[in-house]
């Protein structure tokens, strides 16, 4: 017999009202050569059903006929085959009846009294214990699948698992959700047609990539059944059986679309913004030379103006300085906002004259649509801005539908969320006012989209176009506290969507202009300051030709200087803001320091904070260059009669 030490102890429950009976088993577990068995003896059913209900023994050995009650009774009530504790039924007759309706009722085995041996009763106790390990691991393993499955359903990743040919055999509820797609769906048609129909190639790369390294990981763009696509990181991991061998692709794709979204936003704003400081830059430069040009122009016209010819001339130099000014105007707005009296104003009565000027002038094979809100709420904006940019947007719908389609003019009531603030960098919390021109034109391709706005971009042919259109109405929306989006599908159409923010102030009424007063000098002495020799001159002619007398400077230094001795005789400064040795910042912080209380008119050409800082700093006004001539001298005679100048 081997050492009892060797041998594994086994609790063995003993069911059993005959105490010869007991004996006789007891004796019999005695024999055991592989187990050590515990014998614990109770002799009633209640007994023996708390005990087994207990779960404190490896196995129990019930008798058939417990006084008023069976063993089959006690293995019924105690579970069957899910009892705690195993249960190997004990009868004094072989009854096959009886065998049968134990096993089917979950004994773990049935042995008759009598007919049993050492040999037998050791081996159904050893069987019976292996049969209920081997059935503990499979419950513990189904209930770690259980679990799994439970934790990939509710994960936020979609989860899909695929032979190695790609047909899925796994496919979790967010999977469905990101996709639209059923499992049944999907196994029906498989990944390829439904998925990655557009990148039938990147598919097989990836597959091919999982089989030979095992994993994959990268970007892919997964279709949807209705929607967009969406942009997924996503990672593929080759699953082996317990021989090794390769049988399953796990998948495991996490949505990253309103990441990417907010990512490019962000470098589209950076680009927006360095190309703001590029071209206001250059504008301001060509601000300067443009100045001078159209005020010779208005000295040779006094000068020359009963010559025809010469009349002519400078006609079209003026029209062409003009146009030059203009563009100059609209870089400068894109660069540092548009400038402009706002005020409390209905965009319905915007969007009605822009649909009526639609209707008037577009041709007759574009359909105009118009849906406005009754209850459209009120903005704090400059009409004459939001008309030309919903005439740009219109006249562009129209351009993109050559051949005829339909234009759709739309304002609804709208409140952007934080979750919507969080998809869109330049949108705030809020009510707005949302008005969309909708075309059925030819679309925007996807790689132009993030271009549009940006100063001088076109894909109209050359001289059809400046690429300024988007960028104007990208700027007014913007200095209105507001936001463009687009939406386009390239054959479908496009969708401009602006959002301004909705105000609580009341609309004023509406007071009739006064008329204007005439703008020349009455010998004045003005103070122009400016390190432009052209446009220094060219300014100072026109103050003289209005009847000003003219004292320059060439930076701050300079004009400090001059005004020493004779602060009381100058009635008004005008000054460039960017100048070498002296800024004009600096200048107009230097006068305001000595009591200098006289008028400061600002001027430049520059995109930046210069009108808040000039403004801070002491100045009466900030003129834009370039500026007409007639515009900088109304302005002038305003400040100088004490009038309050508009914006």
């Amino acid at each position: 017999m081997p050492d009892t030490l060797t041998r594994p102890v086994v609790q063995v429950l003993l069911v059993e009202d005959d105490a010869d009976d007991v004996l006789i088993t007891q004796r019999l577990l005695q024999k055991a050569l592989a187990i050590d068995p515990q014998v614990t003896w109770v002799a009633t059913f209640e007994e023996g059903l708390d005990a087994v209900r207990e779960k404190m023994h490896d196995v129990a050995l019930v008798d058939y006929q417990l006084g008023p009650h069976t063993g089959l009774e006690l293995l019924k009530q105690a579970g069957g085959a899910a009892s705690p504790t195993p249960i190997i039924l004990l009868t004094g007759q072989g009854d096959h009846r009886i065998d049968l309706e134990a096993m089917a009722s979950g004994a773990a085995d049935y042995m008759v009294k009598g007919q049993v041996d050492a040999d037998g009763l050791e081996r159904a106790v050893r069987y019976t214990l292996e049969r209920r390990r081997v059935e503990d691991q499979l419950r513990a393993r189904k209930a770690r699948l259980r679990e799994q499955a439970t934790l990939l359903e509710k994960a936020n990743d979609a989860v899909m698992a695929c032979n190695l040919d790609g047909r899925v055999s796994y496919w979790n509820q967010r999977a469905a959700a990101m996709t639209g797609w059923t499992i049944a769906e999907i196994q029906q048609q498989g990944i390829g047609d439904l998925l990655y129909e557009e990148a039938a190639g990147t598919l097989d790369a990836v597959l091919q990539a999982v089989r030979e390294r095992g994993e994959w990981s990268g970007e892919l763009h997964l279709r949807t059944r209705t929607g967009p696509d969406k942009i997924v990181e996503s990672r593929w991991t080759l699953v082996h059986d317990e021989q090794g061998h390769p049988t399953t692709i796990l998948v495991l794709n996490t949505d990253v679309t309103e990441q990417r979204a907010l990512h490019s936003q962000f470098l589209r704003l950076q680009r927006m913004e360095s190309i703001g400081r590029l071209v206001g830059g250059i504008a301001h430069d060509l601000g300067n030379l443009l100045v001078p040009i159209s005020l010779g122009v208005r000295v040779m016209q006094q000068r020359f103006g009963e010559d025809e010819r010469a009349a002519r001339t400078l006609q079209m130099m003026q029209q062409s300085a003009q146009r030059g000014s203009n563009m100059v105007k609209q870089v400068l707005a894109f660069a540092r906002g548009v400038e402009g009296e706002q005020v409390v104003m209905a965009p319905s009565d915007v969007i009605d004259e822009v649909e009526q000027i639609t209707r008037e002038t577009f041709p007759p094979n574009i359909e105009i649509l118009y849906a406005v809100a009754d209850d459209l709420g009120v903005i704090l904006g400059d009409a004459t801005q939001l008309q030309q940019v919903l005439l740009n947007l219109s006249v562009n719908a129209r351009d993109a539908m050559p051949e005829g389609g339909t234009l759709s003019l739309e304002a609804a009531n709208i409140t952007i969320t934080e979750e919507d603030a969080r998809r869109n960098l330049e949108a705030a919390v809020g009510n707005y006012v949302r008005i969309s021109v909708r075309d059925t034109g030819v679309g925007i391709p996807p790689d132009v989209v993030d271009n549009i706005f940006e100063p001088f971009f076109t894909t109209k042919d050359i001289g059809k176009g400046t690429g300024l259109g988007l960028s104007t109405v990208y700027s007014i929306v913007k200095s209105h506290g507001g936001f463009v989006s687009v939406h386009s599908e390239v054959g479908a159409g496009t969708v401009f969507h602006l959002y301004l923010p909705q105000t609580e102030k009341e609309r004023a009424p509406v007071v009739a202009d006064s008329e204007e007063k005439g703008h020349e000098g009455q010998g004045e002495l003005i103070l122009l300051v400016d390190d432009e020799p052209n446009l220094r001159a060219a300014i100072a002619d026109m103050l003289t030709d209005a009847r000003y007398r003219v004292v320059t400077a060439i930076n701050g230094n300079d004009a400090l200087q001059t005004l020493t001795g004779q602060t009381q005789t100058v009635a008004a400064v005008i000054t460039d803001i960017s100048m070498p040795e002296m800024d004009g910042r600096a200048l107009i912080r230097a006068l305001r320091a000595r009591n200098v209380s006289i008028p400061i008119l600002a001027t430049s050409g520059r995109a930046d904070h210069q009108v808040e800082e000039v403004m801070a700093a002491g100045a009466t006004h900030f003129v834009a260059k370039p500026f007409a001539p007639e515009a900088l001298l109304v302005l002038l005679r305003q400040v100088l009669d004490g009038d309050s100048p508009s914006s």
